[in-house]
């Protein structure tokens, strides 16, 4: 289950600080919708009105003018998130290991049932 990394001086960091409520509000619904859905800090342009509930475009102004978000054409890439965060290649190698531990795990164990069968 992916998470997203915040810095407990998150909140006191000079381009985070003078943030507007609603433009923190975003920034952190941003970075957990990127982490949620593995896109490596990746927000779709049409997806962010939903992320806050009362969301007005000066939120999202606010977050480029401060260069914590990116405009890329149809997406917006949160500043360093990847610095930071875990990325999907990491979430998807680790799904992996996890995957083959537990496969090996069943695999001893049914191979210990069989032996006590006998």
């Amino acid at each position: 289950m992916p998470w997203v990394k915040l810095d407990d001086q998150f909140p006191d960091h000079p381009k985070i600080d003078g943030l507007s409520d609603g433009a923190f509000r975003l920034h952190v619904a941003g970075m957990c919708q990127s982490a949620r859905y593995l896109t490596d800090g990746l927000v779709p342009a049409e997806r962010i009105p939903r992320l806050a509930p009362k969301y007005k475009p000066a939120y999202l102004r606010e977050l480029v003018e401060r260069l914590l978000w990116i405009k890329h054409d149809d997406v917006y890439e949160i500043h360093d998130f990847t610095q930071w965060n875990k990325t999907r290649a990491w979430w998807e190698a680790e799904r992996k290991k996890k995957a083959k531990r537990v496969a090996d795990w069943r695999a001893r164990q049914d191979a210990g049932a069989g032996e006590e069968g006998e």
